[in-house]
């Protein structure tokens, strides 16, 4: 199920709680389980945090300072939340990783229609260009958590993108991206 991008984002609760019905048959969303209904739904609740808790800014779309969107870890962790078993295959063991699902994200950063690829950059300047059409699939997930713990900058935190092993993008390792620091359109 993808959530449209529009100007008007919606409730994200409402699309998670459906999630289930919705991904019967999906191998990659019903490897994945709801934790927490999250109580961010719009960018009107996540007000501009500190800068020293920001852990992820979003360009391109809704903003809550400077033109960018700011999150820190607290807000990432406000919204809808699930988790997976997920084969981490730069570890080659698998990992319980915690977070949000990237097409909720990219919801609340409500991008541009015509926007089909973010260019994703980490804190060590290591970029990827994601299609929208694999952050929109579910099984696509910002991490925050690995194994119950927040994920150090040196283990690859505070946030990265991962996918379930029934995600089409799994296996491309090109894709999974670390210590995610800056997203915006392509």
């Amino acid at each position: 199920m993808s959530l449209p991008r529009t100007r008007h984002a919606a409730l994200l609760a409402v699309p998670l709680l459906l999630l289930p019905l919705a991904a019967c048959g999906e191998d990659a969303a019903a490897a994945v389980t709801t934790v927490s209904a999250g109580s961010v739904s719009t960018v009107d609740d996540v007000p501009a945090p500190d800068e020293d808790d920001v852990v992820l800014t979003f360009t391109g779309g809704a903003t809550n300072t400077d033109g960018e969107l700011r999150l820190s870890l607290a807000q990432l962790e406000s919204m809808p939340t699930v988790e997976a078993t997920v084969h981490e295959p730069f570890l080659d063991e698998d990992v319980v990783f915690r977070g949000v699902p990237l097409e909720d994200v990219l919801a609340l950063v409500d991008l541009p229609d015509d926007v089909d690829t973010v260019h994703t950059v980490a804190y060590n300047e290591y970029a990827v260009d994601l299609p929208l059409s694999v952050a929109d699939t579910p099984g696509a997930i910002l991490a925050t958590r690995a194994d119950g713990e927040e994920i150090a900058l040196e283990d690859g935190g505070p946030t990265r993108v991962v996918f379930t092993d029934e995600h089409p993008a799994a296996g491309d390792e090109a894709l999974w991206i670390w210590s995610l620091a800056t997203v915006g359109p392509a």
